[in-house]
């Protein structure tokens, strides 16, 4: 059924817009989940697919099997149908599990690594704010050092400018 321009197909009925059907896939709960479970078989079957072509390195079912009749390929077809669901890797190579705990492992020693680093960092900056806390208390008893009469001492504000004087000659 062709449809011309105006949106009317051959028989010249107006092709209708089904109302029902859209309020059902805008708004319909059970439509959603519908369409969920099915994306998460699509998605389970292409795993398990991509997974037993991992292992195997090959597809689930030879070409040659599928179009000869003969027992003999059925029984090869079942063998192999055997093989793929054992999962057993080939020798040599390293499992997926395997692959995943290593992995795994990786970034959790990365993750140590930075925790330690961090760990030092901070341990760091604390030491530097407590020698600055005790170079800033030990000023502020200099100059804040009175005289019976009030007056500041300026004996330690000296002293404290001639250091300073010494530090930017050097």
């Amino acid at each position: 059924m062709k449809t011309n321009v105006k949106g009317k197909n051959e028989g010249g009925e107006k092709k209708g817009f089904d109302k029902k059907k859209w309020r059902e896939r805008k708004f319909s709960h059970k439509f959603k989940v519908q369409q969920f479970e099915e994306r998460r078989k699509k998605k389970v079957m292409r795993n398990y697919y991509k997974e037993l072509k991992h292992i195997q390195g090959k597809p689930l079912l030879d070409p040659a099997a599928i179009t000869s009749d003969s027992d003999e390929a059925k029984n090869v077809s079942s063998e192999q149908q055997n093989q793929h669901s054992q999962k057993m890797p080939p020798s040599g190579k390293v499992s997926t599990s395997q692959r995943v705990r290593q992995e795994f492992e990786r970034i959790r020693q990365q993750k140590e690594d930075k925790k330690k680093e961090l760990e030092m960092k901070k341990a760091e900056k604390e030491q530097k704010l407590l020698e600055y806390k005790a170079k800033k208390a030990e000023r502020f008893r200099k100059l804040s050092k009175k005289t019976k009469k009030g007056q500041p001492v300026m004996k330690d504000r000296l002293e404290m400018l001639l250091e300073k004087i010494q530090k930017q000659c050097k």
